[in-house]
């Protein structure tokens, strides 16, 4: 998968470009994309400056998955906690 394919799946299931960043620019709070020569490296660009959970993948197409995984899942999770925490509230209604 290319960046304007990532970009397009991303939207489709809900995640916006402000948790992200795919064409090497440096913005805090973002997952990263990042071209270095022939590597495409992926990283956290935290709010102090600091590049976290950093990962190396020798194509477009594995770090553009990588990424779309990542995110996905992410969002899978807080959507079950959000869930659970409606269901506890309901029961506490009761």
């Amino acid at each position: 998968m290319k960046r304007e394919e990532l970009i397009k799946k991303l939207s489709e299931i809900g995640i916006g470009a402000n948790h992200y960043s795919l064409y090497g620019s440096l913005e805090p709070d973002r997952i990263v994309l990042y071209q270095n020569y022939s590597k495409w490296e992926v990283f956290y660009f935290s709010e102090r400056g600091t590049r976290e959970d950093f990962h190396v993948f020798p194509s477009e197409d594995l770090a553009c998955q990588y990424i779309f995984n990542m995110l996905r899942d992410e969002m899978l999770f807080w959507k079950k906690i959000e869930e659970e925490k409606k269901k506890r509230k309901s029961c506490e209604n009761q």
